[in-house]
């Protein structure tokens, strides 16, 4: 597991039960237009969401801070993000959100534009090409759309229901994805302008070997966040 992912989930361990916030309505889980409740309450819910709550450990949203991302991007290809900076998360649009109250499962599929912006240590071959260097980093994922299904069942305490996250899964899809990587090449200005284009060129290719790891990533921020209070708070004053 990611030492950030680790220490990430340790931080919205929460060991007693809350009660929901003012900020969150709850739904009423045998309503025929759920779905279309869900919708509504989650859009008013997540500008209080995404400014944090320290009641649920839950942090802010903007800016997002990762200390540390080793990026999974197979044998040939060593990457490491380092204090990044993560610019978007708050302008989160929630397009659709489906409950399967039956299946314990649902689905919610948002879009936004991220930027992060850091450190990075890279080394090894992307595209079939050589690559290595370390700096500064700024990488932008345009208009992306991203579907995310989580999976729970029920554990009980104190007398009462509490949701358990039990898997989760999320896809992206993007419009665009813009790269840049200072001092590449030990700062070889026309070596280093020229991978850059490269990657920019070859966006999409470039996505397929480094887009799983980012993507574990942010399905382990939503995780946490949906933890925070669907894991804290008892399932009844959750779906009534």
């Amino acid at each position: 597991m990611d030492r950030f992912v680790f220490s990430f989930l340790c931080m919205v361990s929460i060991t007693f039960a809350l009660h929901i916030p003012s900020y969150i309505k709850p739904c009423k889980k045998n309503d025929p237009n759920l779905n279309d409740c869900a919708l509504k309450q989650t859009k008013l819910a997540f500008p209080f969401v995404s400014k944090g709550d320290k009641q649920f450990k839950a942090r802010p949203l903007n800016p997002f801070f990762l200390p540390f991302l080793e990026v999974d991007a197979g044998a040939n290809l060593e990457l490491k993000l380092i204090n990044l900076t993560v610019n978007g998360l708050d302008n989160i649009e929630f397009k659709t959100v489906n409950y399967d109250i039956e299946n314990n499962k649902s689905r919610f599929i948002m879009s936004s534009t991220l930027n992060f912006v850091g450190k990075y240590e890279i080394n090894g071959q992307i595209l079939v090409l050589p690559i290595r260097g370390d700096g500064n980093c700024n990488i932008t994922f345009s208009d992306g759309d991203f579907i995310y299904d989580t999976y729970w069942t029920f554990v009980e305490k104190n007398s009462q229901q509490f949701a358990k996250i039990n898997n989760t899964k999320l896809d992206m899809k993007l419009k665009r994805a813009h790269f840049n990587f200072e001092n590449l090449f030990n700062g070889d200005k026309l070596l280093g302008d020229n991978m850059n284009k490269v990657l920019n060129d070859n966006w999409e290719d470039v996505m397929k070997e480094i887009g799983p790891g980012i993507t574990h990533t942010l399905d382990v921020v939503a995780t946490s966040i949906l933890k925070a209070y669907f894991e804290n708070i008892p399932y009844e004053e959750m779906f009534v």
